[in-house]
């Protein structure tokens, strides 16, 4: 798997092409890639959603993706989580087989849900690349309830929408239990990856809130030094450098997406002063936030309608 750096400015969508998913008569919209990408050479540009997950699984073939500022490279089969928000885009292999399987959000608020949704915080919290042996079990039980949820949209028989819900379930608990088992060899490999796992996981709760690397490393029952020692020795950066990246990632979001004051944006991160976020974010990005946004907001006008 290959990965770089990326920028970009990008339109929100339904599903892609469309200007709103509400076509679709419930929370669960499953296709086949090629549906949408033959037609299209087989290039879907940059975009989100802000209000659906989806789950790409390639079963042949491969593709080059972007996820927000990076780009990597892979072939099947894997399986890549989305969730809202996140910037994506695909230039698939000709002839790549597999399936896009798009969950509108709600879906995960419903009640029903109330006892798995913890389980799938790590599929649907953040982007998740999950790598399959193609000849595994887990692989095969994928497809096939990828297969089930097809059928049903075929059939539609009596309890449809709770058949469809049943079905998500059984292919993210398959996704999740793959994650589990991806992630157990890698802590076999490097006893710090469960530090940073646990790490990240913080961040991504706490990074609206300035934490300063001593009050991760104090929450994890560790030393600032040990912290910075796992990271650089797993991901190659610093403790610090890592919470920037999530920092400095939410604010290009809302500078692009939506029209929020500065000093709006800057008390959303954390920033006390909007005057030290300027300078906070130009330091990093090499431009100040109003000609971030000028140079890569995507106006309303010229982008289709959000969800």
């Amino acid at each position: 798997m290959r990965k770089t750096q990326v920028n970009s400015g990008i339109p929100d969508f339904g599903l892609y092409g469309e200007s709103s998913a509400s076509q679709d008569p419930g929370f669960v919209h499953i296709e086949d890639i090629a549906a949408r990408s033959r037609e299209i050479g087989w290039l879907i540009k940059p975009h989100r959603h802000d209000s659906m997950l989806q789950v790409l699984c390639i079963f042949d073939g491969g593709l080059d993706m972007q996820l927000d500022d990076e780009n990597h490279t892979l072939s099947g089969g894997c399986a890549i989580t989305i969730p809202p928000g996140v910037v994506h885009g695909f230039r698939f292999m000709p002839d790549t087989k597999g399936a896009v399987l798009s969950l509108a959000a709600p879906l995960f608020n419903d009640e029903s849900y109330r006892r798995s949704r913890s389980y799938f915080e790590a599929l649907t919290g953040s982007p998740q690349i999950i790598e399959f042996q193609t000849n595994s079990v887990l692989f095969e039980q994928l497809r096939h309830y990828l297969n089930l949820i097809v059928g049903e949209f075929q059939q539609a028989e009596s309890g449809h929408k709770l058949m469809l819900e049943w079905q998500v379930r059984m292919v993210l608990m398959t996704l999740r239990r793959q994650f589990d088992d991806t992630q157990f060899q890698a802590l076999a490999r490097g006893p710090g990856n469960n530090m940073l796992k646990g790490f990240r996981s913080l961040v991504e709760n706490k990074y609206r809130e300035q934490w300063s690397v001593q009050q991760y490393a104090d929450a994890l029952h560790t030393s600032v030094s040990s912290l910075n020692r796992i990271c650089n020795g797993s991901v190659g950066t610093t403790a610090k450098k890592i919470i920037q990246n999530r920092v400095q990632l939410e604010a290009k979001r809302k500078l692009i997406y939506t029209q929020y004051p500065l000093d709006q944006i800057a008390y959303t991160l954390g920033f006390k002063d909007p005057a030290y976020f300027s300078r906070y974010f130009k330091k990093l990005e090499g431009l100040a936030p109003s000609a971030y946004r000028q140079t890569y907001s995507v106006r309303s006008s010229s982008a289709p309608a959000h969800e």
